[in-house]
């Protein structure tokens, strides 16, 4: 495999067969530590693939039902398990330029009530944007409309590449490339600056009263 529309393809083959661990590492190489399966509807499987080398598959796989069409569909989104870790569930990424300058897409849990609600848009969302704001042009993709982002909640972090699908400009990407760029962003959120000024937003977090968050 050398691009993302080979690695597309080997997921459309194992999405079609038995989802083992012994199938994933027959198609990828790769050993699988997890696979996750969940089916929306009777034409629709979510897949996700946790790999023993840190790097995961989130496979969106959709039965086709137009006769004209010889192949089902396939969604890919690969990613790379890191330690960053939030009090709050976020997903972040690069969304393109508006007078040459990069601007960030973020997306946080919903809250249920008022004060949580509150919390969000006052001070994590801009908190969170200040922190991310100086790195966001390393988060730009390879191509016109694609990026790499990241995300994370209590229990995982993981940064990601766009998702590719057949109609995808950037499933011409070299897959060696997408890796290393993952690699690179996985080490840049773990530089010192950045990782105390996170750690300062959820300890501020921890520090309003226990009832703001009794519901979560």
């Amino acid at each position: 495999m050398e691009t993302m529309s080979d690695l597309l393809d080997k997921v459309c083959e194992f999405a079609s067969y038995s989802l083992t661990k012994e199938e994933a590492k027959k198609v990828f190489g790769w050993n699988a530590r997890d696979i996750i399966v969940k089916s929306k509807e009777n034409d629709e499987c979510y897949i996700y693939v946790t790999f023993e080398n840190g790097y995961t598959l989130f496979i969106k796989y959709f039965l086709n039902l137009d006769p004209t069409e010889a192949k089902n569909t396939c969604e890919i989104t690969m990613g790379l398990q890191t330690d960053l870790r939030s009090r709050i569930r976020y997903n972040i990424h690069y969304a393109g330029y508006i007078h040459g300058q990069g601007y960030i897409r973020l997306r946080v849990q919903e809250m249920k009530n008022r004060m949580q609600k509150m919390v969000l848009e006052e001070f994590y969302i801009p908190a969170l944007k200040t922190v991310y704001k100086p790195i966001i042009i390393r988060f730009q993709g390879l191509y016109s409309r694609d990026f790499f982002g990241a995300e994370a909640d209590q229990g995982q972090g993981v940064v990601f590449y766009a998702p590719v699908h057949l109609r995808s400009e950037h499933k011409a990407a070299k897959i060696g490339e997408v890796m290393g760029r993952l690699q690179e962003l996985d080490l840049l959120l773990k530089e010192p600056q950045v990782r105390h000024a996170l750690a300062e937003i959820d300890l501020q977090l921890s520090l309003l009263p226990s009832m703001v968050w009794s519901d979560l």
